[in-house]
């Protein structure tokens, strides 16, 4: 069978609708169509296969903000049958060397406010050949992408001899308990990834959606960047998330969804525009990454927006479990708040206890599983961490679950966060989502420490919203009644930020390692 067409997506898009705008770019306002899309895939293709001597399965590695040049570069090693590998700009020199030391890409482009970073990394030899972004300031010297694009071949490229289980994309997990690990994504997955999220919220060629996620995470490329590429929608870009401006573009430009971390939509709310501002044109808002707290989607349906959250994770999707707004009244959204929805399309899922049985009927925690089409092949270089996660076609997520009667599934802890309090089970999340509930309460995060007479006892970090106060007793009060006496915090201590990472997800391991003693 002639593989041509995988990898080849921007093409078959532009040959359906080569004149309809694929993406905004909002720092340079400019717009591309799909035809414009393909049209430099193709060059960037041709100059990674003809110039840089860019192969089948070679990574292709960026550092750099969320830019066309990063969705030229997803379609063009596409094309070659090359891997992406998008890295978090944020880490440190030591991280970039361990992780492309071992991932060893031939070629990595980068914006100019990483130069610093690249001059240590190109002093290291950990990668071969350079390319800066940005022409006006290569304080380095290196080829630059104007001239890829100026001077670029817009021959039609493909690579034939690909198949749907070649990867194609590097995507790095949080690395809130270490280095991160590169997650394996093949063509296979992201297809069927795209697919199974078109399916599931029926994406159409008239939605647009702004990316608010970076791109070097998953969610940044799969919620919703891919799928809304592959149905033909319109996705606005920017360098640098904006709350104010994110108001803006949802009105001007009458978006259709939003997708980010709790974090990112506590940040809208707090604008002052926020209060008149027309959400109207939205179809439904979407938290996902972290838990969010009631209080902040109730600011989202007083406006009558569907507020919904979701669960995913990079090995398995990310797509994995949603609600289904568009066949869900506001006030079911709102009577499932506390739930991460339904398994996505095609989605396997199953919950098992800790003989690895699957458990049977609803409210029965266990730790969620995964299998179907969409899940990852691996990590890079590292079989042991693999062989843990990916075990007989299944991911195992590390979380626990239950489903209700309705077929809602709730995560109700982290096995390794998980504490045991007089003999008994603790999940912090359910704790959180109690906390949540005070009204002067911003973030919170719930850890065990240890506790001569029990064992182990619940430990609160908490932020608290601007201009509001909060006792320990105040809180631990409010608690009362809504949680079993040994679910209630023993300590707390009061914070101006929990520790979270660069996609507003809270590092419990960060916030251990800082408030872990036994005490306020």
């Amino acid at each position: 069978m002639n593989n041509g067409w995988l990898g080849n997506y921007s093409y078959f898009r532009a040959r359906l609708s080569g004149d309809s705008v694929a993406v905004v770019d909002l720092d340079s306002n400019t717009k591309y169509t799909y035809a414009d899309l393909d049209k430099r895939a193709n060059m960037l293709a041709n100059a990674l296969k003809n110039k840089y001597d860019i192969k089948k399965g070679d990574r292709v590695a960026f550092i750099s903000r969320n830019r066309i040049e990063l969705i030229d570069a997803y379609f063009a090693t596409g094309k070659v049958g090359a891997i992406l590998v998008p890295y978090n700009a944020r880490l440190s020199v030591e991280e970039f060397t361990q992780l492309m030391t071992n991932e060893q890409p031939k070629i990595l482009f980068y914006e100019s406010v990483s130069a610093a970073t690249v001059e240590k990394l190109e002093a290291a030899n950990v990668v071969p050949k350079f390319i800066a972004l940005d022409e006006n300031e290569n304080s380095l010297n290196h080829d630059t992408y104007a001239d890829i694009v100026a001077n670029g071949d817009a021959t039609a490229a493909s690579c034939p001899e690909l198949d749907m289980d070649d990867i194609h994309l590097i995507i790095h997990t949080g690395g809130t308990t270490g280095l991160p690990k590169g997650g394996l994504l093949s063509h296979k997955c992201e297809i069927f990834n795209s697919f199974s999220e078109i399916c599931t919220w029926g994406l159409r060629y008239d939605d647009k959606a702004l990316i608010l996620l970076p791109m070097f995470h998953t969610g940044g490329w799969n919620l919703l960047t891919l799928p809304m590429l592959h149905a033909g929608g319109t996705i606005y870009i920017n360098r640098q998330f904006d709350p104010k401006l994110t108001l803006e573009i949802v009105q001007k430009e009458k978006l259709t969804y939003l997708f980010g971390a709790a974090t990112i939509f506590r940040m809208i709310v707090e604008r002052p525009e926020w209060e008149t501002a027309d959400m109207s044109s939205l179809r439904w808002v979407m938290s996902g990454a972290a838990p969010c707290p009631v209080q902040l989607m109730q600011q989202f349906w007083d406006k009558n927006i569907k507020f919904i959250t979701g669960y995913g994770m990079t090995e398995a999707g990310p797509n994995n479990l949603s609600a289904t707004p568009q066949f869900m009244t506001q006030e079911l959204v709102q009577s499932k708040y506390a739930s991460v929805g339904k398994p996505f399309y095609l989605t396997l899922a199953k919950i098992v206890d800790d003989n690895g049985d699957e458990v049977t009927g609803p409210n029965q925690s266990g730790e969620l599983l995964w299998s179907g089409p969409q899940i990852f092949s691996g990590y890079y270089g590292n079989k042991e961490e693999t062989e843990k996660t990916l075990v007989d076609g299944w991911v195992h997520s590390g979380d626990m679950a239950i489903y209700d009667e309705d077929g809602y599934y709730y995560i109700v802890g982290r096995k390794k966060n998980m504490y045991i309090s007089g003999g008994e089970n603790v999940f912090p999340p359910e704790v959180e989502t109690a906390i949540y509930e005070v009204e002067a309460v911003r973030e919170v995060c719930v850890i065990g420490v240890p506790d001569e007479k029990w064992g182990e006892v619940g430990k609160a970090v908490v932020s608290i919203k601007p201009g509001m106060s909060l006792t320990k007793d105040e809180l631990l009060t409010a608690l009362n009644g809504k949680l079993a006496r040994y679910k209630i915090p023993k300590y707390v201590t009061f914070v101006e930020d929990v520790p979270k990472n660069s996609v507003g997800k809270i590092v419990v391991n960060q916030v251990q390692k800082i408030y872990g003693e036994a005490n306020d």
